[in-house]
């Protein structure tokens, strides 16, 4: 399960990263370069001003709803048995 959400969490990262790059790439060239960098950054804020505020408070409730029973239910100490 570890190396599983490992993976993931990895392909997040360069799927960011890859966002980050095209945005960038954007920046530095201008909006007539390239269609494909002109149409991810229109995608982007589509999906920044599809997102409500409610939306983002939800995430952030159901991650600290998580956090906490993580902590709540955190690893158990093994019990030493008394032997004398």
């Amino acid at each position: 399960m570890t190396s599983l959400r490992r993976l993931l969490l990895a392909a997040a990262e360069v799927g960011f990263a890859l966002v980050a790059l095209i945005s960038v790439v954007y920046i530095l060239l201008g909006a007539e370069k390239d269609d494909y960098i002109s149409s991810v950054v229109a995608n982007i804020g589509k999906l920044v001003e599809a997102v409500s505020p409610q939306a983002i408070v939800a995430v952030a409730v159901i991650y600290g709803l998580i956090c906490w029973f993580r902590w709540k239910n955190g690893p158990k100490s093994p019990k030493k048995s008394d032997q004398a």
